[in-house]
Protein backbone atom coordinates (compact mmCIF):
# COMPACT_ATOMS: atom_id res chain seq x y z
CA UNK A 1 0.00 0.00 0.00
CA UNK A 2 3.08 2.19 1.05
CA UNK A 3 4.48 1.62 -2.68
CA UNK A 4 1.16 2.50 -4.36
CA UNK A 5 0.82 5.86 -2.36
CA UNK A 6 4.79 6.85 -3.43
CA UNK A 7 3.89 5.60 -6.98
CA UNK A 8 0.38 7.85 -7.15
CA UNK A 9 2.80 10.94 -5.27
CA UNK A 10 5.37 10.63 -8.08
CA UNK A 11 2.96 10.48 -11.43
CA UNK A 12 1.01 13.36 -9.37
CA UNK A 13 4.06 15.44 -8.79
CA UNK A 14 5.30 14.73 -12.56
CA UNK A 15 1.60 16.38 -13.61
CA UNK A 16 2.17 19.13 -11.29
CA UNK A 17 5.47 20.21 -12.59
CA UNK A 18 4.69 19.95 -16.24
CA UNK A 19 1.30 21.75 -15.93
CA UNK A 20 3.54 24.69 -13.83
CA UNK A 21 6.26 24.39 -16.62
CA UNK A 22 3.72 24.63 -19.53
CA UNK A 23 2.19 28.03 -17.71
CA UNK A 24 5.43 29.56 -17.41
CA UNK A 25 5.91 28.94 -20.85
CA UNK A 26 2.42 30.46 -22.16
CA UNK A 27 3.07 33.49 -19.53
CA UNK A 28 6.39 34.13 -21.48
CA UNK A 29 4.93 33.56 -24.91
CA UNK A 30 2.13 36.01 -24.52
CA UNK A 31 4.24 38.58 -23.11
CA UNK A 32 6.71 38.36 -26.15
CA UNK A 33 3.72 38.61 -28.46
CA UNK A 34 2.45 41.26 -26.74
CA UNK A 35 5.58 43.39 -27.06
CA UNK A 36 6.14 42.43 -30.35
CA UNK A 37 2.52 44.01 -31.36
CA UNK A 38 2.59 46.74 -29.02
CA UNK A 39 4.09 49.11 -31.89
CA UNK A 40 1.43 48.10 -34.20
CA UNK A 41 -1.96 47.73 -32.22
CA UNK A 42 -2.57 48.27 -28.36
CA UNK A 43 -1.09 45.95 -25.88
CA UNK A 44 -2.86 43.20 -24.75
CA UNK A 45 -1.47 44.44 -21.50
CA UNK A 46 -2.32 48.04 -20.71
CA UNK A 47 -0.36 47.81 -17.20
CA UNK A 48 2.96 47.26 -19.28
CA UNK A 49 2.60 50.53 -21.72
CA UNK A 50 4.02 54.44 -20.63
CA UNK A 51 0.93 56.23 -19.43
CA UNK A 52 2.76 59.29 -18.30
CA UNK A 53 4.67 60.65 -21.89
CA UNK A 54 3.85 60.91 -25.65
CA UNK A 55 4.27 58.37 -27.82
CA UNK A 56 7.25 59.65 -30.19
CA UNK A 57 6.59 58.15 -33.77
CA UNK A 58 9.57 59.62 -35.29
CA UNK A 59 13.35 60.93 -34.28
CA UNK A 60 12.25 64.25 -34.10
CA UNK A 61 11.71 67.24 -31.52
CA UNK A 62 8.68 67.73 -29.80
CA UNK A 63 8.86 71.97 -29.39
CA UNK A 64 12.25 73.87 -30.33
CA UNK A 65 12.37 76.83 -27.95
CA UNK A 66 12.99 80.14 -29.48
CA UNK A 67 15.57 81.36 -26.87
CA UNK A 68 17.21 77.26 -27.50
CA UNK A 69 20.69 77.47 -29.37
CA UNK A 70 18.95 76.38 -32.55
CA UNK A 71 16.86 78.74 -32.86
CA UNK A 72 20.09 81.25 -32.10
CA UNK A 73 22.36 79.63 -34.73
CA UNK A 74 19.28 79.46 -37.96
CA UNK A 75 19.23 83.36 -36.78
CA UNK A 76 22.94 83.81 -37.41
CA UNK A 77 23.13 81.84 -40.30
CA UNK A 78 20.23 83.65 -42.22
CA UNK A 79 21.64 87.35 -41.40
CA UNK A 80 25.53 85.96 -41.97
CA UNK A 81 24.44 83.83 -45.71
CA UNK A 82 21.98 85.73 -47.15
CA UNK A 83 23.10 89.44 -47.63
CA UNK A 84 25.80 87.23 -49.41
CA UNK A 85 23.47 84.91 -51.74
CA UNK A 86 21.45 87.96 -52.54
CA UNK A 87 24.23 89.51 -54.08
CA UNK A 88 26.01 86.82 -55.86
CA UNK A 89 22.83 85.96 -57.33
CA UNK A 90 21.51 89.21 -58.20
CA UNK A 91 25.36 89.26 -60.04
CA UNK A 92 24.59 86.08 -61.42
CA UNK A 93 21.04 87.15 -62.73
CA UNK A 94 22.32 90.77 -64.36
CA UNK A 95 25.37 88.53 -66.24
CA UNK A 96 22.93 86.08 -67.85
CA UNK A 97 20.14 88.54 -68.48
CA UNK A 98 22.65 91.01 -70.25
CA UNK A 99 24.41 87.97 -72.26
CA UNK A 100 20.66 87.18 -73.38
CA UNK A 101 19.88 90.35 -74.14
CA UNK A 102 23.23 91.21 -76.27
CA UNK A 103 22.41 87.88 -78.34
CA UNK A 104 18.88 88.79 -79.59
CA UNK A 105 17.78 92.34 -79.03
CA UNK A 106 14.37 93.64 -79.11
CA UNK A 107 14.43 96.09 -81.65
CA UNK A 108 11.03 98.30 -81.91
CA UNK A 109 9.84 98.03 -85.48
CA UNK A 110 7.42 100.99 -87.13
CA UNK A 111 5.56 98.24 -89.52
CA UNK A 112 6.58 94.55 -88.58
CA UNK A 113 5.05 93.13 -91.25
CA UNK A 114 7.75 95.14 -93.88
CA UNK A 115 10.40 94.22 -91.08
CA UNK A 116 9.44 90.31 -91.43
CA UNK A 117 9.09 90.61 -94.63
CA UNK A 118 12.90 91.87 -95.10
CA UNK A 119 14.37 89.26 -92.61
CA UNK A 120 13.11 86.48 -94.46
CA UNK A 121 14.89 88.14 -97.42
CA UNK A 122 17.86 88.63 -95.58
CA UNK A 123 17.86 84.90 -94.67
CA UNK A 124 16.70 83.30 -97.56
CA UNK A 125 13.48 81.93 -95.99
CA UNK A 126 10.36 81.21 -97.86
CA UNK A 127 7.74 79.70 -95.56
CA UNK A 128 8.04 80.83 -91.86
CA UNK A 129 5.29 80.75 -89.23
CA UNK A 130 4.14 83.97 -88.18
CA UNK A 131 2.74 83.61 -84.61
CA UNK A 132 1.36 88.10 -84.31
CA UNK A 133 0.97 88.43 -79.94
CA UNK A 134 -0.31 91.36 -78.39
CA UNK A 135 3.13 93.51 -78.58
CA UNK A 136 5.55 90.80 -79.61
CA UNK A 137 5.33 88.63 -82.94
CA UNK A 138 7.25 84.95 -82.95
CA UNK A 139 8.80 83.88 -86.22
CA UNK A 140 10.02 80.23 -86.61
CA UNK A 141 11.52 78.92 -89.83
Amino acid sequence: RLQLSADLWVSVSKVYHTGIMLLGRLVRQGASVASRSSSLCSPAVPSLRRGFAAQVTSPRPLSIRGDGLVAQCIVAALVYFVPQDVVFLGGLFYLWHSTAVSAAPKVKQADAESAVEEWKSKKGLEMVKVVKGRNTWYVNS
